[in-house]
């Protein structure tokens, strides 16, 4: 708490506001899938607006995630490496993230945990964090959290439409086209973003084999989307999109690796007919989506080593789901509804490496496949100061006993004082990944060759936690700070175990404790200066052995300004400070203590017209040297200039 009040008076020395939770005028729907005033949610929930990407300049999901209290994101390296969200000292693979509402996972990664480092922002209206379990709404997964990424919708009455391009060191190339509008009763959003750059090296300079260069790793992206809505008449709505995501990565599998890279292919597409009936207090919607992964590893043999890996994993998923939205009375809203969705995977390729001179091969072969139907029911009640949610699911998932998880999320507001109190209880749960329970992959690692076989019987992970704080506005809104304590206990926690040979296989045998605290503070000093602190302490341990789970810092403190230095020019800056991080060893696989590192962000932007720009941004300004993660250096410094025109 110290240091929470320290990051408090840092921030009114001067940062900047990210989107208030405290605003009265800002709106949510991930956390009870109704739009609500976020005043009236019990759990914590962060929003990451259109505002703020484009005046912090944010191009990748990782940069607008990077601030965001109680989550940590873990990028294995430069711009494309794989990237992993920790929520609240939960495992990577225990928060749920969302596209539009529809879940978005990759069901042949090996534990199921989304990698956020192929989704732009270019079509990105809005990115909603809502911390702590919520498998009473979503079901699986949703331990942590959730992420929902909603992308941006038709607005106005007539066509507009953005070209932005952006240059910067280590040969990057940015760009993106985006067209929006409404003719009559379609609406529109078509976007195209592109991305290229050399990149830095993944490789810390300890690691690199003794005569070997530098070897950068680049990245490729090309993102294309379209959203369409239809209105048939004053009852009845259409909505379709659609997204395209096709990358190429070069990776180091092994320390300054010149052949290691993925490519990779992501479809999404949703379809939503949603109605008003009864004089609108019946809402019902049908639901539909599809998601497709495709991604190929290739690592040829090379100088320093005589393996060859090509390997080649499919996953999709096919979801139907009905929700409906009922108006009891003044006061009380239900929302109900059923889903279900149908999930697999496909694993193919091989590992042919070289041991005492004779060749060998290991064939790559594995697949699975599982559904899941639930049934949902919440409450949203709204009575003058009090408001909140009750709510209860039920899922069937294929060769699992049923899991009934539940969630009660008060708001209560102090208006004479501007106060708010809030605080929300339940449980969670997720059902193992499908690799995790039918695959088999021989891989390389510090070790050698490893193979890993599934474990077709694991038990979900199951959690309960609960939170509760307070909000406190002064000066008509000028000054805001709060504050929130958590707990979260999780069980039988799937990990991967290793024999004498290091082969290995998945096992329930982790339960972890969670515990800490969430602070904020932000200012609006004067009409043109806004700043904001959020510090959160994390206390994650293994129950068992009391030690600190890895890649959860205690300690975390975002700082963020904005500042309007003419009517026609803004800069804004912030600093994200992490310490107390344990890791694995990347050459030894034992647990190891990372350095605390701060890592400085500096944009600004100026408008030469109403529809034409000049950006300029700065990453890791003081070219900070570090590893993300043990074995896995940062990027280092990198400068950026670039244009955006509207119309």
């Amino acid at each position: 708490m110290a240091v929470s009040l320290a990051a408090a008076a840092l921030a009114l020395s001067g940062l900047d506001a990210a989107k208030a939770e405290t605003r009265s005028d800002e709106v949510v729907v991930t956390a009870t899938k109704l739009p609500t005033p976020i005043e009236q949610v019990g759990s914590s929930v962060t929003v990451v607006t259109r505002q703020q990407i484009e005046e912090r300049q944010y191009r990748t999901m990782v940069d607008a995630l990077g601030s965001v209290p109680g989550l940590r994101i873990v990028q294995q390296g430069t711009r494309g490496s794989i990237a992993s969200v920790f929520m609240r000292g939960s495992n990577s693979n225990q928060t749920l993230v969302l596209l539009n509402g529809k879940r978005i996972s990759d069901p042949s990664t090996p534990t199921g945990a989304f990698n956020f480092s192929h989704i732009p922002l270019a079509n990105v209206e809005r990115v909603e964090v809502v911390r702590g379990p919520q498998s009473s709404l979503y079901g699986s997964d949703a331990i942590g959290g959730v992420i929902n990424i909603i992308t941006r919708r038709g607005e106005g009455d007539a066509f507009s439409g953005s070209v932005e391009g952006e240059v910067g060191t280590f040969e990057t190339l940015n760009g993106s086209l985006n067209a929006n509008g409404r003719t009559g009763a379609v609406g529109y959003d078509l976007s195209l973003s592109g991305s290229d750059s050399e990149g830095d090296t993944i490789t810390p300079q300890r690691l690199r084999p003794a005569g070997a260069p530098e070897e950068d790793d680049g990245y490729r992206n090309l993102t294309g989307s379209a959203y369409v809505d239809i209105a048939f008449g004053d009852h009845l709505k259409l909505d379709l999109f659609g997204q395209f995501v096709d990358t190429q990565s070069e990776l180091d599998l092994a320390p300054e690796d010149p052949d290691s890279q993925e490519e990779t292919r992501q479809y999404f597409a949703s379809a939503d007919l949603s109605g008003e009936f009864f004089g609108g207090a019946y809402r019902p919607t049908l639901s539909f989506s599809y998601t497709e992964y495709e991604r190929d590893d290739d690592n040829r043999p090379d100088s320093r080593s005589l393996t060859f890996q090509d390997t080649k994993q499919e996953g999709d998923r096919v979801f139907v789901g009905l929700r409906n939205e009922l108006d009891v009375d003044d006061h009380n809203t239900l929302v109900f509804g059923g889903e279900f969705f149908d999930e697999r995977f496909e694993s193919s390729g091989f590992t042919r490496f070289v041991f005492f001179g004779l060749p060998f091969t290991i064939r790559q072969l594995s697949s699975g496949s599982a559904y899941t139907a639930a049934g949902y029911v919440q409450d949203q009640f709204t009575y003058d100061r009090l408001s909140g949610t009750v709510g209860v699911r039920l899922d069937s998932p294929e060769d699992f006993e049923d899991e009934v998880t539940w969630h009660v999320a008060p708001s209560y507001q102090l208006r004479e004082t501007g106060t708010r109190l809030k605080g929300s209880v339940g449980t969670g749960f997720k059902v193992p990944s499908l690799l995790e329970r039918f695959g088999f992959n021989p891989t390389i690692s510090p070790f050698g060759t490893t193979v890993f076989r599934g474990n077709p019987n694991l038990d979900p992970e199951k959690s309960f936690g609960w939170e509760a704080g307070f909000e406190q506005e002064l000066f008509d809104g000028r000054l805001a700070f709060g504050s929130t304590y958590f707990e979260s206990d999780i069980e039988d926690a799937v990990v991967t175990v290793f024999d004498a040979s290091f082969n290995a296989t998945t096992v329930n045998n982790t339960d972890l404790d969670i515990y800490g605290v969430e602070s904020f503070v932000q200012a609006q000093v004067t009409d043109d200066f806004t700043l904001r602190a959020d510090h959160t302490y994390l206390r994650a341990e293994d129950e068992a052995t009391g030690m600190q789970v890895v890649r959860r810092p205690k300690h975390k403190l975002s700082l963020d300004g904005r500042v309007e230095i003419a009517p026609n020019a803004r800069l804004s800056a912030g600093v994200v400070l992490l310490s107390g991080i344990n890791d694995i060893g990347f050459t030894t696989g034992m647990n190891v203590s990372l350095p605390s590192y701060a890592i400085f962000r500096l944009a600004g932007e100026f408008d030469i017209t109403d529809n034409v720009s000049v950006t300029a941004r700065v990453e890791n300004l003081t070219d900070r040297d570090y590893e993300i993660a043990n074995g896995f250096k940062g990027p280092g410094l990198e400068a950026f200039l670039g244009t955006r025109f509207t119309f």
